[in-house]
């Protein structure tokens, strides 16, 4: 009778029958895998090559540590009030400019971001300033906020607030609110793509004309790829298309990590108004080469 019962399972089940024990070293090493990010795929996929005998309990143990990690991972955000979990950065360099403003400067930036189960929020401030002959040369401020209320799969509510100056430009301040939906193109572990699209409100009170409020469609890209863990590719862009004067903002980066939480930084910035002021260009570009350090 035993024999016969062994062979019915031999046949319906080989593989569970042949299945050897994860040996305990390779169950520990993959334990410790998962206090590293992105280690936990590397060290399975070498243990189920080299004890494929054990590729049901290592499946096993890999799904138990996501599970686990995931539920933290929940679980502290959470907890989280609104004050914590921001993650920022500040930058330091200078610029080259050409277009209302051809000259050399100084450039220093503060970023921070957080996100939530709901939410993704990033906040941004940067400042171009410039004297050349006892005359300031070049001078311009911006301030934002962009925020993400997750919906199902991969779209989003869009939240957009901003304000910015350019004295060369023309205007004294621009303000812009623009609520719109967006959705994640690509969403990968080394590359994200979003897109957003929706109405917006904007107020621009220049130095040589009338103050003016502008109703406005806004469109926006934001680019993300991992080229390597310590070097990373970022272009985002924004048009704003109105009566009075349509808008594009484009930004391309490039970042490599030099040690610990210090990164080197260039980055190339386009502006571009289609009616701006009498006398002013249309098009404003920045090259920046800045230090970065993130906290």
């Amino acid at each position: 009778m035993r024999i016969l019962l062994m062979s019915v399972i031999l046949a319906i089940a080989p593989g569970v029958a042949l299945a050897a024990p994860l040996p305990a070293p390779v169950a520990r090493m993959i334990e410790a895998a998962a206090e590293t990010p992105g280690a936990l795929a590397t060290v399975a996929e070498v243990a189920r090559r080299t004890h494929p005998e054990s590729l049901g309990e290592i499946d096993a143990q890999v799904a138990a540590l996501t599970s686990r990690a995931e539920e933290e991972r929940v679980a502290r955000i959470t907890s989280l009030r609104f004050r914590d979990g921001w993650k920022g950065e500040g930058q330091a360099g200078g610029f080259i400019s050409t277009g209302n403003s051809e000259d050399i400067g100084g450039s220093a930036g503060l970023s921070f971001a957080k996100e939530t189960l709901r939410w993704r929020h990033e906040i941004r401030a940067q400042g171009d300033y410039q004297r050349s002959g006892g005359a300031v040369s070049k001078e311009r401020y911006f301030a934002g906020y962009a925020g993400q209320w997750k919906l199902n799969g991969r779209s989003f509510v869009a939240v957009s607030l901003s304000g910015e100056r350019d004295r060369f430009a023309g205007f004294r301040s621009r303000f812009s609110e623009s609520v719109g939906f967006g959705y994640r193109l690509i969403d990968q572990r080394d590359l994200r793509l979003d897109v957003q699209a929706g109405p917006a409100l904007r107020q621009i009170n220049y130095y040589d004309r009338g103050d003016e409020i502008a109703f406005s469609a806004r469109l926006g890209g934001d680019l993300s790829w991992t080229i390597r863990p310590d070097l990373v590719f970022t272009q985002t862009a924004t048009v704003f298309l109105d009566s009075v004067s349509s808008s594009l903002t484009a930004t391309t980066a490039l970042t490599t990590k030099l040690r610990g939480d210090l990164s080197a930084r260039a980055s190339f910035d386009v502006r571009a108004e289609t009616e701006p002021p009498a006398g002013r260009e249309h098009t404003d570009t920045t090259t920046r080469a800045s230090l970065v350090y993130s906290f």
